[in-house]
């Protein structure tokens, strides 16, 4: 139920993806659609509007500095911060900086090699974060998408 409610927004992370990583993008595509060419899985994956193969939902969390683990290097996430809150932040220490991280805001980043994380703030906060998993790639057999050259590369 969740899963159709969330086509709209399925589809303008793919978008996003597809101007920050172009490559990627078209690597996630290829992987839905072996994914739809499986009988064991189609039924399911008809209905996920996304070229992002996981999502996760965190809620109301601080989350500690980390890097995540289960994408490629040269693969983007895509985090999406909604609710009702005040304080919102994204702190990447390797960059020095700290992000408004204000509900609505969409942040693409590498999360294997960036440290990121988020902490305590006032309200009702949900992160959803955008991601896909390597081995479900090597599984689809749609080899590495490489870095990013942006929307105007090769």
């Amino acid at each position: 139920e969740w899963v159709s409610a969330s086509q709209d927004t399925f589809a303008l992370m793919s978008g996003i993806l597809s101007l920050v990583h172009p490559k990627q993008y078209a690597q996630g595509v290829q992987c839905m659609e072996k994914i739809l060419g499986n009988s064991d899985l189609r039924q399911h994956a008809e209905q996920w509007a996304c070229v992002f193969n996981a999502v996760s939902a965190l809620a109301n969390r601080e989350t500690p500095f980390h890097r995540d683990g289960l994408g490629a290097f040269p693969w983007y996430d895509i985090l999406l911060t909604v609710g009702r809150y005040t304080g919102g932040q994204l702190s990447l220490p390797a960059l020095g900086i700290d992000l408004d991280y204000s509900p609505g805001t969409v942040v693409p980043l590498c999360g294997n090699i960036l440290r990121h994380g988020v902490p305590h703030c006032e309200g009702e906060r949900i992160c959803l974060a955008y991601y896909m998993r390597e081995a479900v790639h090597k599984w689809a057999g749609t080899g590495n998408a490489g870095w990013s050259g942006g929307p105007d590369a090769e």
